[in-house]
């Protein structure tokens, strides 16, 4: 039986040099514990015995879970492209038939005959077996000879060297793995040491429970298959090379025996974007396998290094290191306070996105590129009602704008199938997305009306377009891509838009407010209406941001005009008789007063209608919705504690932000750190939106940059009174240094690569005393030139006025 004890753990990482070995060409990999911060590592104390305590790596393209066995080690293989499914589009002429009609009896309050005639004629079957699921990849099995008696054992997540270590002693002698997915080399890499005097002994297997067979060709292992009924062919391709010691292929791996050092490595590819998956993963391998281990080593480092480094965060003190990963959280459950959790969790979901998002791959889906199996839940697909969007909020503010760009490729894959479904289904211009899309470019309204008859994804997914503008200012990407993104969903944003029949205000519809319901009378329920607030927001988001681009880019003045005046006539955000903002045009009573969705307050964030300084009115009322949702019980999945603490965060409430990212690390927390969703069984679903969204929020709590201000610490809670960043990147070009103590802000540095206007905004209960030693009086928005730093500095308000 494994011998593992926090003491010994913690002995063999500080003491015993346990990474270190000391022989020549020994080193493990990016270097172990060594007095950096330790909210950049997650370690644990024994092995992970399911697969929510496995860590992951990733390059975007290929991936695994380490579980960090020690008589037998799995590595669960994952590729970004491998599908079951086909190309398939089911958009009916019947939609379009029925669209008028159902738009009648909405506006005419006959809900129940609107919501049973569009279930019944605009929507059509989901067909699964068509759109497809993600799939796992196979299994990597290492074999031991040398049983499980150990002692001294760590397992260790390093963030900042973007791989996994296992470390342990079999008496006298140390073992260590080392595991990273290079982006360089498109390349899973599995380096193994030991000080044994006989070296080590394993087999390694390559295997897929179903349909794909694998074979050994020479000394080079290959897998190949393709899913059934319909999928993505596709092939892996193992090698592995030893110090000392023998190596023999076998038909589905190796045997070593006496090998003081291990390499293994694993290319995949499939024919999702290009044909012959064999002789492209085959080709990989021949180019890894060329090159020694501190060279593969080298171009991981430099590759991943300056990703990770974008940004730096210090919260709170290194003490809790004494204290393995999943301990810590169990404590938190506790009520044990521990800041550094926040700083930990803000760096694992960095380096996840790094890790699952990369040039050339697909965009991160429900679980990252991370899923055991072939029917994982939601078939971790593309979900584009927010769950998709989420995955990237933290990109821009966090210096990886460039780790957008498979978000990009996705949206811009689905336009031309959007711009068919358009007019097939609504008779409309431009383009549209419904709730959810695959690999093939899948824009349908299928399903149930609760999430199915909703036709903005498309139209989100294009504000962050607009987003990645203007933090970068690059002409190009505006030109070529922003804009025609932007430019597709406005047009068919302004088809769409018809008058209400009473107050002559534009609305959209019918649709519904993603996957809530309200009560009709004698307790039916409904889900769409003629817009509802989440439509009504994006609306006026796309047409908005849609002329503000064409402005930019100084062209179609009239597109800019027929937007202004939609814009001008669009039914706005309203307040209810209950103080809260109305989520339907009637105050109808929600069937789910918690629901873990709260569309109706898009407006706030991502969106940009709700402000505490420009709309105190709606951001009053968008508390009392928070309040009213969360004592329902909302914010019960992991991402919908990550949307609230970022509500939180732009209406100024530190601490309420700080309770709902407290209430996402105590409830919906996986042992390894991933986000999780509460399955009606006794293990919850990994989703990876959440761990997404609160790297976000914890962003919006310290530094905000909408709306033309530039907000200093707008949200900083009592738990976190000492801390400083460096490097968040604001829009407009501009990178935030700050520092604060006591719970007041020190001092904010900031470097500029475009000219750009902003009002600077102390925190609360203090004002801006200086910017580069000149005084600040009142909030006129300042001019900061272009590569210039500036220093600012704060003060307590002023007593005069």
């Amino acid at each position: 039986m494994t011998d593992i004890t926090r003491r010994s753990a913690l002995a063999g990482l500080t003491a015993s040099g346990l990474f270190a070995l000391p022989a020549r060409g020994m080193a493990a990999g990016p270097a172990p514990h060594d007095g950096r911060r330790t909210a950049t590592r997650l370690w644990f104390a024994q092995p992970a015995a399911k697969w929510l305590e496995a860590l992951p790596v990733g390059n975007g393209h290929v991936g695994a879970m380490v579980f960090g066995g020690v008589a037998t080690e799995r590595l669960q293989l994952n590729h970004h492209a491998l599908w079951s499914g086909r190309p398939s589009q089911t958009d009916r002429p019947e939609t379009l038939a029925a669209l008028p009609e159902v738009r009648r009896l909405l506006f005419a309050g006959k809900y129940a005959e609107a919501n049973a005639l569009a279930q019944a004629r605009m929507t059509t079957p989901f067909d699964g077996e068509s759109f497809g699921s993600y799939q796992m990849l196979g299994d990597l099995t290492l074999a031991f000879d040398h049983g499980d008696a150990v002692t001294n054992y760590v397992r260790e997540l390093d963030m900042a060297g973007g791989c996994v270590r296992v470390g342990y002693r079999v008496g006298a002698a140390r073992y260590s793995r080392t595991v990273l997915a290079s982006f360089p080399d498109k390349a899973l890499l599995v380096r193994l040491e030991t000080t044994a005097p006989d070296g080590m002994a394993f087999t390694a297997t390559l295997a897929r429970g179903q349909d794909a067979g694998v074979a050994r060709n020479g000394d080079t292992v290959a897998m190949t298959g393709r899913p059934r009924p319909y999928g993505t062919a596709f092939a892996a391709h193992l090698a592995c090379t030893a110090e000392g010691g023998r190596v023999t292929a076998q038909g589905d791996g190796y045997r070593v025996e006496g090998a003081r050092s291990v390499v293994l490595m694993l290319t995949a590819a499939t024919d999702l974007h290009a044909p012959d998956p064999v002789g492209r993963s085959r080709a990989a391998l021949t180019a890894v396998r060329g090159k020694a281990w501190p060279a593969l080593l080298a171009a991981h480092d430099a590759d991943y290094r300056p990703l990770f480094d974008a940004v730096a965060l210090e919260l709170g003190t290194d003490a809790a290191d004494a204290v393995p990963a999943d301990a810590r959280l169990a404590a938190i459950r506790e009520g044990a306070p521990d800041p550094a959790v926040a700083e930990a969790y803000f760096n694992f979901g960095r380096y996840l996105l790094i890790a699952s998002s990369r040039a050339g791959s697909l965009p991160a889906n429900l679980q990252g590129m991370w899923a055991d199996g072939f029917s994982p839940p939601w078939s971790a697909d593309y979900h584009i009602n927010i769950n998709l969007q989420m995955n990237y909020w933290p990109a821009q503010a966090c210096g990886l704008g460039a780790l957008a760009m498979p978000l990009f490729d996705h949206a811009e894959m689905l336009r031309p199938h959007g711009e068919r479904t358009a007019r097939i289904a609504y008779g409309c211009g431009g383009a549209v997305a419904h709730y959810t899309s695959n690999p093939w470019g899948y824009t349908a309204l299928d399903g149930d009306l609760l999430y199915g008859l909703w036709p903005e994804g498309l139209a989100w997914l294009s504000l962050h377009f607009w987003e990645h503008w203007l933090y970068t200012r690059d002409a190009a990407f505006l030109a070529t891509r922003a804009y025609p993104m932007l430019r597709a969903c406005a047009d068919f944003t302004l088809d769409w838009l018809i008058p209400h029949p009473v107050t002559g205000r534009l609305v959209a519809g019918p649709a519904t407010s993603p996957e809530n319901t309200y009560v009709l009378p004698g307790g039916k329920t409904g889900a769409i209406t003629m817009g509802p607030a989440m439509s009504q927001s994006i609306a006026y988001a796309v047409l908005s941001r849609a002329a503000m681009a064409a402005r930019a880019a100084g062209i179609d003045p009239a597109f800019q005009a027929r937007c202004d005046a939609a814009v001008a006539r669009l039914q706005r955000l309203r307040i209810g008789a209950d103080g809260r903002v109305m989520e339907w045009p009637e105050p109808f009573v929600e069937a789910e007063p918690g629901h873990r969705h709260i569309s109706h307050l898009f407006g706030l964030f991502p969106g940009y209608e709700i402000d505490p300084h420009d709309t105190p009115d709606l951001a009053d009322a968008a508390r009392k919705t928070l309040s009213a949702r969360l004592a329902k019980g909302g914010g019960q999945t992991g991402w919908s504690a990550a949307w609230l603490a970022m509500f939180r965060a732009r209406l100024g409430d530190g601490d309420a932000a700080h309770a709902m990212l407290d209430k996402l690390f105590r409830e919906a927390t996986a042992a390894n750190w991933f986000d999780t969703h509460p399955s009606g069984q006794p293990e919850p679903l990994f989703q990876i939106d959440g761990n997404f969204g609160a790297t976000a929020a914890i962003v919006e709590m310290l530094m905000q940059s909408h709306n033309d201000s530039l907000r200093f610490l707008p949200a900083l809670p009592a738990a976190w009174p000492d801390g400083r960043v460096r490097r968040l990147k604001a829009r407009g070009g501009v990178e935030v240094d700050l520092d604060w103590q006591g719970g007041r802000a020190v001092q904010a540095v900031l470097r500029t690569t475009q000219d750009v206007d902003y009002r600077l905004v102390a925190p609360p209960g203090q004002r801006v005393a200086s910017l580069d030693g000149r005084a600040v009086t009142g909030d006129a928005p300042t001019r900061l030139r272009s590569g210039r730093r500036y220093v600012v500095r704060f003060a307590a308000p002023s007593l005069r006025g």
